[in-house]
């Protein structure tokens, strides 16, 4: 590879999402990578921590409608839309934490247009209202629809 700055040729660091020239120790390229899955089998690190994977657990632990777990796979998928929208999103956000997943089921419900019953809800009504109305404006961002583009062409 060749750094642009010192004009030598280098094999380059990996560290973080760059790869750096050994000679001058400037970013020579930008490897950024977006993961929404659980068990990668190209990564080095394994990863510890996966909300999509947490949320999939939840809905097996919370709910045996079938009408939800027939459509597991799809809400996973907007899950990690919603999830790869707020973190990109950071500045529009109030948030610290992640939405609660109560609220993100009963959305991710309502956009399939399932109809399940007894789901779990949150006991303060209007933080769960206040986590909807934050969730739908993630909704109209460009991040939020063009990865709900790329998982619905999948199917």
């Amino acid at each position: 590879m060749l750094c642009n700055s010192c004009s030598t040729e280098v094999s380059g660091i990996h560290d973080g999402n760059a790869i750096w020239c050994e000679n001058c120790g400037t970013a020579i390229k930008q490897e950024v990578r977006y993961v929404t899955g659980y068990c990668q089998s190209h990564s080095c690190r394994t990863q510890v921590y996966c909300r999509v994977k947490r949320f999939g657990k939840y809905i097996s632990r919370v709910t045996k409608d079938p009408s939800v777990l027939q459509h597991y796979h799809k809400l996973l998928d907007l899950y990690s839309c919603f999830e790869f929208a707020w973190i990109r999103n950071k500045q529009a956000s109030s948030r610290i934490y992640f939405f609660a997943k109560p609220v993100l089921l009963k959305l991710c419900s309502e956009l399939l247009k399932l109809k399940p019953q007894n789901l779990p809800r949150l006991k303060d009504k209007l933080r769960e209202l206040n986590q909807i109305e934050e969730l739908m404006s993630l909704k109209e961002t460009i991040h939020w629809k063009s990865m709900n583009t790329i998982k619905t062409e999948a199917y």
